[in-house]
């Protein structure tokens, strides 16, 4: 019996590290904790937190949290809210919700919404050069607008919550966040669990 205890957690073992590995295997990405992923490119470094979108399994929307900051390579950097694209297990790609969706579904998900800002810790809060932007693409009722385009610098961090309508609600499984560059392309995976 002892034995074959070994052989489950050496196989659990192995499995874990897989899965790490498969998540990271995508060239400039790295875990942040259990529930983040960062991305280091060319262009930008971010960072996707995903704690809520594992708690929604079977939800109709996922809520990401995603921290922008420009790399010290790059100058000024523009993206337009069209860039950002979540692949799917199964290979949909879906589009980030416009302002008036999110205004819409809001009062649905504002609480999920909140919960995954409050889990998110800042990404780049240890360079003391960095400042908070006050812009992001969502902006919930009553505190401004949303805006379609966000210049980001190596001197300032941008971050909100993204949100994304799924169709036949989140599945466990490797997700993608894509984000199109001028002149680069992230790539961004990060796994959902299978509910116990």
């Amino acid at each position: 019996m002892r034995k074959f205890s070994k052989v489950i957690v050496a196989a659990t073992i192995l499995f874990v590290a897989f899965v790490a590995f498969e998540v990271c295997a995508q060239e400039g990405v790295r875990p942040l904790k259990r529930y983040g992923v960062a991305y280091e490119g060319p262009e930008v470094e971010a960072a996707v937190r995903f704690y809520q979108a594992q708690r929604d399994i079977g939800e109709p929307w996922m809520v990401l949290v995603v921290h922008i900051v420009g790399s010290t390579r790059s100058g000024i950097v523009t993206i337009d809210r069209s860039a950002f694209t979540l692949i799917t297990p199964d290979g949909r790609r879906l589009p980030m919700m416009s302002q008036k969706e999110f205004r819409e579904v809001y009062g649905r998900i504002q609480t999920r919404i909140r919960r995954a800002v409050e889990s998110a810790p800042p990404f780049r809060a240890y360079r003391g050069t960095i400042r908070r932007c006050t812009r992001w693409f969502l902006a919930t009722p009553g505190r401004g607008f949303g805006v379609d385009e966000l210049y980001v610098s190596n001197f300032e961090e941008c971050s909100g919550p993204m949100v994304f309508a799924v169709p036949n609600g989140i599945q466990p499984g490797r997700w993608r966040l894509i984000i199109d560059l001028e002149e680069s392309r992230a790539d961004i995976p990060f796994e959902l669990e299978a509910e116990e």
